[in-house]
């Protein structure tokens, strides 16, 4: 029996389970550590590396249970890996549209005063109770790094993860060896 991380099906999974979870991290890290709020499409993004993280263990546990003779085929959890991470970049890319004005948004994206709080005061620091809370606008970009918001970088990095998942699992065997 081959040693797990042998299989190219648990090899790929491993690659985007790792990827989703380390995108949901920095998601969180933004959120509960640098204090910016998330959008509804920012959400939706999330669930797609959460369905990423758990096709991912699931595919890694069959594989560690059934070895290669039996069980999932070993296309199966890939090509379900690369649809999730091509939809997390569809919607890392619309979003990006919405971003741009190129195109509007759902309606739950309209701002709805979460982000709008302001400075707290201090003479009556429960004021901000008064005011509505709703979801940020998803068009409003919150963090941007080298001109890219972080739904832009979540659809970069999406899309690289597919085609790094697609290469660990289809690439011609020729090109795992090195030999060419």
């Amino acid at each position: 029996m081959k040693p797990l991380l042998q299989h190219t099906d648990a090899r790929a999974a491993l690659f985007a389970g790792v990827l989703s979870l380390a995108l949901l991290c920095g998601a969180w890290i933004f959120q509960y550590g640098l204090g910016y709020a998330p959008c509804i499409m920012c959400y939706w993004q999330r669930y797609a590396h959460m369905a990423v993280v758990a096709v991912a263990i699931a595919v890694i546990l069959a594989r560690a249970a059934f070895g290669s003779g039996k069980g999932l085929p070993t296309w199966l959890g890939p090509v379900l890996l690369i649809v999730l991470l091509l939809g997390s970049a569809a919607l890392g890319a619309f979003h990006v549209g919405v971003e741009f004005g190129w195109w509007e948004g759902p309606k739950a994206c309209a701002a709805g005063g979460i982000g709008d709080l302001g400075p707290i005061d201090p003479n009556d620091p429960l004021a901000f109770l008064d005011q509505p809370i709703g979801p940020v606008a998803c068009s409003d970009v919150a963090w941007s790094f080298l001109g890219i918001s972080m739904a832009g970088w979540n659809a970069l990095l999406s899309l690289l993860g597919a085609i790094g998942t697609w290469r660990l699992n289809f690439r011609p065997a020729g090109f795992r060896s090195g030999s060419a």
